[in-house]
């Protein structure tokens, strides 16, 4: 009896019956609250044990599925940059012409800042970025801005200026959103949010460039198809 009941303290704190956060999984749950407390208080002044308790777990959990608050931190920032980087390699592939790949990044990237719940490009801006530490995102941020750059150039040449301008067009998503915690524009197959297209036709409006046909439909075709091969390759 004495042995059961120790066996009984030993398992912690249970979760809740209702879930304190939003998330299909723990890790989910993990890194919604992780959102919002970076995105509101920063990442140095936000704690593994604040996280853990705003998703209502042990802090023990919570080393679980990741092993440190870097590893959070930076799995939030691959989640906004890896799907225009998988899309950017698909579109390598494509015949489609240079502004319509450019387009179709610029609303697909804007279309991921635009549907979270909480503003996560806001991460961005925080000098914690600096650190060595998340190189891995420098290098996934580079290689990203890269290829806006060398879509533009194939437009306009590459000793014009405004190459550079569309990867940082495209950024201007993350002040045209809120951050309470509501996605304002949540992810639909059959639509893109109205910034998305607007921010995509002034960065080929900079560039001078025609706008193409059908290109928000193109666009929706290109991202199923790619969410669709990265589906199958995580099972």
């Amino acid at each position: 009896m004495e042995k059961e009941q120790r066996m009984t303290r030993t398992v912690g704190r249970p979760r809740k019956n209702r879930p304190r956060r939003r998330g299909k999984t723990a890790r989910e749950e993990i890194l919604d609250a992780s959102s919002e407390l970076f995105t509101r208080r920063g990442f140095s002044t936000t704690s593994t044990h604040q996280i853990a308790e705003a998703v209502g777990i042990r802090q023990a959990s919570l080393y679980y599925h990741f092993p440190s608050k870097n590893d959070i931190f930076l799995t939030l920032l691959k989640g906004t940059i890896q799907p225009a980087l998988d899309l950017a390699s698909d579109l390598a592939e494509s015949d489609a012409s240079p502004a319509l790949k450019l387009w179709a990044l610029c609303a697909a990237e804007t279309r991921i800042l635009l549907s979270s719940n909480w503003n996560i490009g806001r991460l961005y801006q925080l000098p914690t970025l600096e650190s060595e530490e998340f190189q891995e995102y420098h290098e996934a941020r580079a290689k990203l801005e890269g290829i806006y750059r060398d879509l533009a150039a194939q437009i306009v040449g590459d000793d014009d200026p405004r190459i550079d301008l569309p990867f940082h067009m495209t950024l201007a998503a993350i002040e045209m959103r809120d951050n309470t915690g509501i996605a304002p524009y949540p992810l639909v197959d059959d639509a893109l949010p109205a910034p998305s297209v607007m921010i995509a036709d002034a960065v080929l409006d900079v560039l001078h460039a025609e706008l193409p046909s059908c290109r928000g439909e193109r666009t929706l075709e290109l991202v199923a198809r790619v969410s669709g091969e990265t589906s199958q390759t995580k099972r």
